[in-house]
C-alpha cells in the first residue's frame, strides 16, 4: 500500500511538472513570437491586465472570505466541533485549523481570480470609455456608458453578490459546527456573534441586490419585450416602478437584516427575503405582464409608436444606415443600343466566370502538383496593360495534408516543403476559343502576359498554412517543381520572419511547446535557422489582436512585386441601446475599424485604421496606442485594391430589409418588409443572391468604379424595389446609395428573370442537350446590372464533365425588358438583345471557335503532368480520363497544324 501511494505521488508530481514546463514553454515562446511580429507592447499590456484583473478579483475573493473565516474565530476560548455530535470534541492544534481555513480563504480567491482573468477587457473598456456624443432618451445616459461602463458595473456587481454569499454559506457551515448555530423544530437558535455577523452579510447583500435592481433599469435597453428591440411602454411605465418598487424592498431588507443585531432570531431576515421573493413575482413580473396585456396589447400602436421611432434611429445610427444615400431609379423597360455604347468600360468587364466555377478550373489545370491547391477565388481590379480590368485570383498554396502518407517525414513537413508559389489570374471578361479561362497569370514560376509585376511569388503565409516550419536550415527547402522534368527548384528564406533558434533553451521551449523533439536533436538546424509559427493568416492577426471581429474572406493582393493579404477587422457590440441585434452576427452595433495587411512572404502585419470615428476603436487605440496605423500610411500600390467587406455588407442589407422604412406605422405594420433575392445556381438549386464586386458607372456618372452591390424584392414576391450599391475605391470608399424603385411599375426580381431563362424554348432545349451524355449544365451567378436607368441581366452558362470538373464557358444569356436572349458571346447576346452593337471593347475570340496553338500546347503540357500525378498517387480512373482528353487535345494540335500548313 505504501509503493502505490508513493506511485500516485510520483504520477502526480510527473503530471504536474509536464503541465508546469508546458506553460512555461508556452509563455516564453509567446513572448518572442510577440517580439518577432513587433508586437510586445500589446502582449504585455493583455498580459498585465489579465494577471491584474485576476489579482484585484481574487484579492477581493480571498480578503472577503478570510474577513468572514476571521469573524467567526476570531478570540475564541474554545474551539470545538459540536454541530452534528452527540458531544462536543475539541480540536488540538488550532495553528493547523487557522492553516486549513488560510488554504480555503486562498482557494476562493484563486477560483474568483480565475473568473476575472478573461474579463480583462471589460475592465480596461471601462477604465478608457470614449463618449458617443448620443444620449439614450429615458435615462440620459451615453451610449458609451451602456457599451464600456454598464458591463464592468454589471460584473463588479455580480462578484461581489458571489463572493458575499459564498462568505455567507461558509460562516453559517463554521458556526454550526462549532455551536454558535442550532436548528431546532420551530426556530433557528444563535449566539450573539452569529447572529450579528450573519445579520451584516444578510444586509449587504439586500444592498447588491438592491444595485442589481439599479442594473435591471438600464438593462430595459435591451429589453425584447415590445414591439421592437429595446425600453417598450411597459418596460417604462411599469416595469420601470416595479424596479423602483423592488429596490425600495430591498433596502427594506437591509434594515430587517440590521435588526438583527438587537434582535435575538432571524425572523425579520426571513420576512424580508420571502417579502422580496412574492414582490419579485407579483411587482416585478406580473403587474409589467398585465400592463402588457390588458392596457398596451390591445391598442399597441398607439402606445409603442415613440418607442419604435427610437428603436428605429438608434438601429440605424448602430449599423450606419443613416448615411445611406437615397436616389429614384426610374427602371426603364428595355437597355437600348445607347446605353451599351454609352458604358463601354461596363461591357467591357461584364464578370462572365463565377468564382466558384473558375475554382474549379483553377484546380484542375493549375494546381500543377497533387500538394497544391487553390482554397479560394477572390475578385478584385487591377490595370492591366494601361486598362482597368476586373479579375479574378487565387494563391497557390501548399497543403502539406495532400502529400502521400510516405512523404509526410518531419524533414519533409517542416524543413522542405515550406511554402506555396505564385497565384492564378484571370480577366472576369475574356474566354480562350475552346470556353476556358484566359490567364494573366499562370504556371510556376509564374507567366504572365501583362505588365504587371510579380517578384516574390512564395506564400510563406496563407489560409492552408497551419503548421509551423523552420528555415535556413542546412537544407535547402523546395520552392517549385520544374515542368521540364521531375525535380524540384532548391530555395533559401530570405525574409526576416521567424524566432532564431540560437539557444539551447529555445529549442527546448519550442520541444515542449509542440511536443516535437526533433526541433531539439535534429542536425539539420543551426543557430541561424528560425522557426516560423502562426503562419495562417487569420489565426496571426487573432492572436495579436483578439478584441477585433474578422471577415471570413481574406483576399489576396499583388502589389509592387509581392504578395500581400488583406483580412477587414470589425468593431462589434451587442449593447447599444435601442438596436435591434442582427439574426446572423448576433451583434448590434458594427463597424468596419481596421484592415489588416500581411506579406505573404516575410509575414509582417500592419493594421490601419479604417474608420476615423468608431468610438470603440478610439478606445482600443487608447489602450494599445502601437496597434493601429492611419489609413493614410498604407502604400498607395495597396490603398487601389481595398474593398467594402462583404460580412458587413451583407449585415446592413439584413438590417435594410426591415429599417428603411422609418415611419413607425409603416414599421410596425411591416407594410414594406424586404427581401434578399434568391436564384438559380448549378443545375436547378436556388441559393440566396450573394452580393458581387462588379466594375461599372453608377447611374447618372460616367466614372467607372469598383463597387460592391445586392437587389432586394418585396417579402413573399419576385418583383425588385431596390438595390443596394457601395463604393469600394479609395477616394469615396464606404459611400452607401440606395436606389429605389418605382413602386408602381414591375420590375423582375433575380428569381423571375431565372423562371424567364428556363421557359424559354431555346434556351431549355440547348440545356437539356448538353446535359445529356455525361455532362453537366452549370448555370452562374445570374448579374443585375444598372445602366442608364435601366438594368441589364446577364448569366454565363458553363458545361463540364461529370467526372473530370473543368467547367467550360459555353454561353452568354442576357436579359431587359422582357426579352432573354443567348448568345455565343456578350457581343453576340447583346447583337441579340439590342440590334447590332459596333464598337463594344472586346478581346475575347467567340467560345467555339478553335484555340491557338500556343493555348492548345500549354493545355497539353498541364494535362501531361496532371496525368502523371494521378499516376504516381494511384488514381488510375483520372489517369485514363485526363490520358483521353490530352488524346482530343492533340489531335486539335494536328489539326491546327494542318491549317497553318495550308
Amino acid at each position: 500500500m505504501p509503493a502505490q501511494r508513493w506511485l500516485w505521488i510520483l504520477i502526480g508530481v510527473a503530471v504536474a511538472i509536464a503541465l508546469g514546463a508546458n506553460r512555461i514553454a508556452t509563455f516564453f515562446t509567446e513572448v518572442w513570437w510577440f517580439e518577432d511580429v513587433g508586437y510586445s507592447s500589446v502582449f504585455w499590456t493583455m498580459l498585465k491586465a489579465r494577471w491584474l484583473v485576476a489579482l484585484a478579483g481574487g484579492l477581493l475573493f480571498f480578503l472577503i472570505a478570510l474577513a468572514n473565516i476571521m469573524a467567526v474565530i476570531w478570540k475564541r476560548r474554545r474551539l470545538d466541533v459540536v454541530g452534528g455530535l452527540v458531544m462536543p470534541v475539541p480540536i488540538q492544534s488550532s495553528d493547523r485549523l487557522w492553516l486549513w481555513l488560510l488554504l480555503a480563504a486562498l482557494v476562493i480567491g484563486v477560483l474568483g481570480g480565475l473568473s476575472g482573468y478573461s474579463q480583462w477587457h471589460v475592465v480596461l473598456a471601462h477604465l478608457n470609455a470614449i463618449p458617443f456624443g448620443i444620449d439614450d432618451p429615458f435615462f440620459g445616459k451615453d451610449v458609451g456608458f451602456y457599451i464600456f461602463n454598464l458591463p464592468f458595473i454589471r460584473l463588479l456587481q455580480q462578484h461581489l453578490w458571489v463572493a458575499f454569499l459564498v462568505a455567507l454559506a461558509l460562516s453559517v457551515v463554521m458556526y454550526f459546527v462549532f455551536g454558535d448555530l442550532r436548528f431546532t423544530d420551530r426556530r433557528v437558535l444563535a449566539s450573539r456573534r452569529a447572529r450579528v455577523h450573519i445579520s451584516i452579510l444578510s444586509a449587504v447583500l439586500f444592498a447588491l441586490k438592491a444595485w442589481s435592481y439599479r442594473i435591471d433599469m438600464w438593462n430595459l435597453m435591451y429589453s425584447p419585450r415590445g414591439a421592437a428591440f429595446g425600453a417598450s411602454y411597459t418596460d417604462i411605465h411599469a416595469q420601470v416602478p416595479a424596479y423602483k418598487g423592488l429596490m425600495a424592498a430591498a433596502l427594506v431588507g437591509v434594515a430587517f437584516s440590521l435588526m438583527g443585531l438587537t434582535i435575538r432570531n432571524f425572523r425579520w431576515i426571513g420576512y424580508a427575503v420571502a417579502g422580496l421573493i412574492i414582490m419579485s413575482f407579483g411587482v416585478g413580473y406580473a403587474y409589467p405582464a398585465f400592463i402588457q396585456q390588458f392596457t398596451v396589447s390591445p391598442n399597441e400602436i398607439a402606445y409603442e409608436e415613440p418607442f419604435i421611432e427610437k428603436n428605429i434611429e438608434f438601429t440605424r445610427d448602430a449599423f450606419d444606415l443613416n448615411n445611406i444615400e437615397i436616389v429614384e431609379y426610374p427602371a426603364e423597360d428595355l437597355v437600348t443600343r445607347e446605353d451599351i455604347l454609352n458604358n463601354p468600360e461596363t461591357i467591357a468587364n461584364l464578370r462572365l466566370w463565377d468564382y466558384r466555377v473558375l475554382k474549379d478550373t483553377f484546380s484542375q489545370v493549375q494546381e500543377i502538383r497533387m500538394y497544391y491547391r487553390f482554397n479560394d477565388v477572390d475578385i478584385d481590379r487591377y490595370v492591366v496593360n494601361g486598362k482597368l480590368r476586373q479579375v479574378l485570383l487565387s494563391p497557390r498554396e501548399l497543403d502539406v495534408e495532400l502529400l502521400p502518407a510516405e512523404a509526410k517525414t518531419w524533414i519533409n513537413l517542416h524543413l522542405k516543403y515550406t511554402h506555396g508559389y505564385g497565384v492564378v489570374m484571370s480577366p472576369s471578361r475574356e474566354v480562350t476559343g475552346d470556353g476556358m479561362p484566359v490567364f494573366y497569370f499562370r504556371d510556376v514560376p509564374p507567366k504572365t502576359t501583362t505588365d504587371l509585376v510579380l517578384e516574390r511569388p512564395e506564400l510563406y503565409f496563407g489560409e492552408l498554412t497551419n503548421h509551423y516550419i523552420i528555415v535556413n536550415t542546412k537544407e535547402p527547402e523546395f520552392d517549385y517543381p520544374r515542368l521540364d522534368s521531375e525535380t524540384l527548384e532548391p530555395t533559401f528564406y530570405e525574409g526576416k520572419a521567424g524566432i532564431k533558434l540560437d539557444s539551447f533553451f529555445k529549442r527546448l521551449a519550442f520541444t515542449i511547446r509542440f511536443t516535437d523533439y526533433q526541433i531539439l536533436v535534429s542536425g539539420a538546424l543551426t543557430s541561424e535557422s528560425r522557426l516560423i509559427m502562426r503562419r495562417n493568416i487569420v489565426d496571426r492577426v487573432q492572436a495579436i489582436a483578439p478584441f477585433f471581429l474578422y471577415d471570413k474572406d481574406p483576399y489576396l493582393v499583388i502589389a509592387d512585386g509581392r504578395l500581400y493579404w488583406i483580412i477587414d477587422g470589425y468593431t462589434v457590440s451587442s449593447s447599444y441601446p435601442y438596436s435591434q441585434p442582427d439574426s446572423v452576427m448576433r451583434v448590434n452595433y458594427m463597424r468596419n475599424a481596421v484592415k489588416a495587411v500581411i506579406d505573404a512572404y516575410d509575414g509582417t502585419t500592419t493594421f490601419y485604421r479604417a474608420h476615423n470615428e468608431d468610438p470603440i476603436l478610439k478606445m482600443y487605440e487608447s489602450i494599445f496606442p502601437d496597434l493601429v496605423k492611419p489609413m493614410e500610411e498604407m502604400p498607395p500600390a495597396l490603398l487601389r485594391h481595398i474593398r467594402y467587406p462583404q460580412d458587413l455588407f451583407m449585415v446592413q442589407a439584413r438590417m435594410l430589409k426591415t429599417y428603411h422604412m422609418t415611419d413607425p406605422k409603416v414599421f410596425y405594420n411591416k407594410e414594406d418588409y424586404w427581401e434578399i433575392p434568391t436564384e438559380i445556381y448549378g443545375g436547378d438549386r436556388e441559393i440566396p443572391v450573394e452580393p458581387y464586386y462588379i466594375l461599372a458607372s453608377l447611374p447618372g456618372e460616367t466614372a467607372t468604379e469598383y463597387l460592391h452591390m445586392i437587389p432586394f424584392t418585396p417579402r413573399g414576391k419576385p418583383n425588385m424595389v431596390a438595390w443596394l450599391a457601395v463604393r469600394c475605391d479609395p477616394e469615396r470608399y464606404g459611400q452607401m446609395i440606395l436606389y429605389r424603385l418605382p413602386k408602381d411599375k414591375h420590375i423582375p426580381g433575380p428569381m423571375q428573370v431565372e423562371s424567364l431563362i428556363s421557359q424559354n424554348p431555346e434556351i431549355a432545349e440547348a440545356m437539356t442537350l448538353w446535359g445529356q451524355a455525361g455532362s453537366q449544365v452549370i448555370r452562374g451567378n445570374l448579374v443585375t446590372i444598372p445602366m442608364d436607368g435601366s438594368f441589364l441581366y446577364f448569366e454565363p452558362l458553363y458545361i463540364q464533365a461529370e467526372r473530370v470538373r473543368i467547367p467550360e464557358l459555353k454561353r452568354v444569356i442576357m436579359y431587359s425588358g422582357g426579352k432573354v436572349v443567348m448568345g455565343t458571346s456578350v457581343e453576340d447576346a447583346l447583337n441579340k438583345l439590342v440590334g447590332r452593337v459596333v464598337e463594344v471593347p472586346s478581346g475575347e475570340p467567340d467560345p467555339g471557335q478553335t484555340a491557338g496553338l500556343p493555348d492548345l500546347i500549354a493545355r497539353a503540357n498541364q494535362v501531361w503532368f496532371e496525368a502523371q500525378e494521378r499516376l504516381r498517387s494511384g488514381d488510375w480512373a483520372g489517369y485514363g480520363e485526363l490520358m483521353d482528353e490530352l488524346g482530343r487535345i492533340l489531335k486539335q494540335l494536328e489539326a491546327e497544324s494542318e491549317g497553318l500548313t495550308e
